[in-house]
């Protein structure tokens, strides 16, 4: 188990720097609440002491009120971590609004759509414009389920209601190959914008790592 604030995974140092502890707000909003009125308004399960979070197809164990995170390892990094504590601050189990937007059109999304494309689309493009295969099955093993847009299209889940549509172009002569996660429309309500990159940043990560062999992930 792994509590707030513990050993830093994959982060930036500007990140790490946004806040002198990021996790103080979700920490302190989460303490002040019932755990089973978190688990009730979020949809979620609250049995035996613990907030019961599923995370891509596996599930993530808080405990309350010290809220340790227990689950495997590659979704206890520092960011993940950061991520579960927001996410369940906020979350409030409404239906999707079931309309895909890009980055750029979430609530100050164009601040940080110049950063979302380098950290997140462009790495995308770097590792699987020629071996768009490999990205599916990275994809699958994370849960997606494939569907037809471009090239390659697969729906993520990430958090409950907070799923990511993943798009890759192959391109030709005319175009370049390129790369686009969209989002719920109502996906801004559970992370805001630059959390929503940070997100994406972790699910890149584990995507290319899992196609270089760098991460198995449980059955």
């Amino acid at each position: 188990m792994i509590s707030p604030g513990g050993e830093v995974g994959e982060v930036t140092d500007k990140e790490k720097t946004v806040s002198p502890n990021p996790f103080a707000e979700p920490t302190r909003i989460l303490r002040e609440r019932d755990p089973e009125e978190i688990a009730e308004t979020a949809g979620l399960k609250y049995t035996d002491g613990y907030i019961r979070l599923p995370v891509y197809k596996w599930e993530l164990s808080v405990s309350h009120p010290d809220l340790q995170i227990g689950g495997p390892s590659f979704l206890t990094s520092y960011v993940m971590r950061l991520l579960s504590l927001i996410y369940l601050s906020k979350a409030r189990a409404k239906p999707l609004s079931n309309q895909w937007i890009p980055y750029r059109e979430l609530k100050d999304g164009l601040f940080y759509v110049k950063s979302f494309q380098e950290t997140v689309e462009e790495r995308i493009v770097a590792r699987f414009s020629k071996d768009l295969e490999t990205l599916r099955r990275a994809a699958i093993l994370l849960g997606g389920r494939e569907v037809e847009q471009g090239d390659m299209g697969v729906v993520i889940p990430t958090f409950p209601r907070l799923p990511l549509l993943l798009i890759m172009w192959k391109g030709d002569e005319e175009f370049s190959s390129s790369a686009r996660f969209l989002f719920d429309r109502s996906a801004d309500t559970y992370l805001n914008a630059f959390e929503l990159r940070m997100l994406c940043g972790e699910v890149t990560g584990h995507l290319i790592k899992i196609a270089d062999g760098r991460l198995e992930v449980p059955l």
